[in-house]
């Protein structure tokens, strides 16, 4: 016998129990089981954001306390992106191996820990220690929880429950900026890491009922496991494929010519990386240093970090922007127009005066940014990878793009230094004339299509 022949056979009937498996979860109305797993997804993903923006407002903290000086908080910044680095490199190896909801736990312990390990801290080198070890946690959640949601959600709902859960992890930056000027002032930066790090133990907990993902199960050939899961959605659907066949594919885009729609892998990695680069850019090389740019102005830490909050309402508003956009704009055209939208908001920001017009323009800067970053993260780059490399892929870009997270601090508090606003606002400009350009070279558009016929 070949054993070319069995290898062929079987994967032609692994795609096609593949093909049906997809079929059957595109088939059915978001019901009660879609609702309980948008909650764990969520919630992970909420305690995840508010940590990432908790360095914000512990950075100024540590600056006005002289716990840490403003080249200190590059490195603090920097570690912490060197762990999302690798977190986010091992996750999707270890979520396409061995399971999404494996991984999915295990960086929330590790997250957890090493919170409560941070409020500890005797001084600023264990701080930084810690942080790091948050970082693989933290690098890890954001890759898992946008790829996994669509791997429930059918197609005509994808973009609007993806969306919905960009504005919950945008909300963090809210959530974050409002507990910090609370906390901070009243009871120090280390209850910072105390909150997130008892939150994520009630999530772990929770989330222990998380489903594993259909889609992976019957890759990994274990198809009576994923045929379960579906029929349990099933049971809550008021469609199924019988009652809700799937349309015939037609083009989701002018520009989307069949030649257009099969790319290699390395394009996909290309476009992914290039737009997870420059949303990174634009939160953790401008947004996440708000406060310090605030306080190094002279600017108290009460002030600094009310003026935030205020501006941190354009999170969840560029959310709110992407959900009633995104069943109505192409992936690809949204993002070219909110980069452009970016440019001449970043040099108004730059430019303004008073503190009445940097906080409203800030808003809308925000505003935009966030609607880019949903756009990006929640919708786009989760949808371009194949089943089999999803997370892989979306590891990979998210990778490079926690590795630029590293370098980014020292180059924002060096152009700081060097030119004030204007040189961190410079810098965003150019991220995104980069993002639109790759929008442009390689045209890939997903708004409304099976994750089979995109794979």
């Amino acid at each position: 016998m070949n054993p070319m022949k069995g290898a062929t056979r079987m994967s032609v009937d692994t795609t096609a129990e593949q093909i049906e498996i997809g079929a059957r979860m595109d088939a059915l109305t978001p019901n009660t089981e879609h609702k309980k797993l948008f909650a764990y997804i969520g919630a992970g993903a909420m305690i995840d954001a508010y940590d990432i923006y908790v360095a914000a407002g512990v950075s100024a903290a540590l600056v006005s306390t002289g716990f840490a000086g403003v080249h200190e908080i590059a490195v603090f910044m920097s570690m912490t992106f060197f762990g999302m680095l690798l977190g986010a490199a091992t996750a999707g190896f270890v979520g396409d191996k061995f399971g999404r909801r494996m991984s999915y736990q295990i960086n929330l312990a590790i997250f957890a820990v090493a919170g409560f390990a941070a409020a500890l801290a005797p001084n600023f080198e264990f701080l930084v220690g810690t942080r790091f070890v948050m970082g693989i946690g933290l690098g890890a959640e954001l890759v898992l929880a946008a790829a996994i949601l669509g791997e429930f959600i059918p197609p005509r709902s994808r973009g609007r429950w993806t969306a919905a859960l960009g504005i919950l992890v945008n909300s963090g930056l809210l959530f974050a900026s409002a507990i910090g000027a609370l906390v901070i002032s009243n009871f120090g930066w280390r209850w910072m890491f105390v909150i997130g790090a008892v939150l994520a133990v009630i999530v772990w907990l929770a989330r222990r009922r998380c489903p594993e993902s259909p889609r992976w199960l019957v890759v990994r050939g274990r198809l009576s496991e994923a045929q379960a899961i579906v029929e349990r959605f099933e049971a809550k659907s008021a469609t199924t494929l019988e009652t809700n066949p799937p349309a015939p594919t037609t083009a989701t885009n002018a520009d989307e010519s069949p030649t257009t729609s099969k790319r290699p892998f390395w394009q996909l990695a290309v476009l992914g990386t290039v737009l997870a680069v420059g949303v990174n850019m634009f939160v953790y090389g401008f947004i996440s240093w708000m406060p310090t740019f605030f306080v190094e102005q002279g600017i108290d830490v009460s002030h600094s970090l009310a003026y935030t909050t205020a501006m941190a309402l354009g999170a969840p508003g560029g959310g709110l922007v992407c959900l009633l956009l995104i069943n109505k704009l192409n992936r690809r055209t949204a993002i070219v127009v909110f980069s452009i939208i970016v440019i001449p908001l970043g040099l108004a920001y730059a430019a303004a005066q008073s503190i009445l017009m940097i906080v409203v323009i800030g808003i809308l800067l925000v505003t935009a940014i966030y609607t880019l970053v949903t756009f990006v993260l929640y919708s786009y780059m989760p949808e371009l990878y194949p089943t089999r490399f999803r997370l892989r892929g979306t590891g990979i870009s998210y990778t490079f793009a926690r590795g630029a997270s590293i370098v980014v601090p020292f180059v924002m508090s060096g152009l700081f230094v060097a030119f004030g606003i204007f040189g961190p606002i410079g810098f965003v400009c150019a991220m995104a004339v980069c993002m639109i350009a790759v929008v442009v070279a390689i045209p890939i558009e997903t708004r409304g299509r099976s994750l089979e016929e995109i794979s």
